[in-house]
């Protein structure tokens, strides 16, 4: 009788062992794809056919005052920050750029040294961000690449030197935030 018992046990054991085993692997996967960052790409400015961003939700801003800081860090430095930001950009997000940036100021008509940011393209734990900047007289491309991870902040990894000649920044500054000394979100 006890023989006959074994293999009916053993199978339920082998049954919980699989079960047990396959939630591992099912939690496994799950957080792993949290911790990617399952979210939906974007990018600001969008393009021509690209879902609608709102360039106002995080991280969008902070990658943009990040990307300028890292910029003006290796390329810039010694000079005073000055930021432009896409047209049509919100007046909010100008300030949160602003704020973010602390002794940064936005661009003016006739401003000669800029940093303008391009364009910002996120996809669940990557980033990346161009910005122009000024050097020996003209302006050229650098995209900073960022990684991060949804709920987390994001970090610079990598400055890219595209070393192509591109046109001057045009101011974009809204007329609000340009009539505000201290912009404040």
């Amino acid at each position: 009788m006890r023989s006959q018992l074994l293999p009916i046990c053993t199978l339920g054991m082998f049954g919980v062992r699989a079960v047990r085993d396959a939630l591992a692997v099912l939690l496994f996967v799950g957080v792993s794809l949290q911790m990617v960052g399952c979210s939906a790409a974007m990018t600001y400015p969008e393009f021509p056919g690209a879902p609608k961003a709102d360039p106002s939700l995080q991280p969008l801003p902070n990658l943009m005052a990040d990307s300028i800081t890292f910029v003006h860090g290796r390329m810039c430095a010694g000079t005073e920050v000055v930021f432009d930001l896409p047209p049509n950009t919100p007046k909010q997000v100008w300030r949160i750029v602003a704020k973010r940036l602390g002794t940064g100021r936005v661009m003016r008509e006739g401003d000669k040294s800029v940093l303008y940011v391009r364009q910002v393209r996120l996809s669940g734990g990557r980033a990346e961000v161009d910005v122009v900047y000024p050097a020996d007289g003209i302006y050229q491309l650098a995209t900073v690449h960022f990684t991060g991870a949804t709920g987390q902040p994001f970090y610079p990894k990598m400055l890219q030197l595209w070393l192509v000649p591109t046109d001057a920044p045009v101011c974009n500054t809204p007329p609000e935030v340009l009539a505000d000394p201290n912009p404040q979100p």
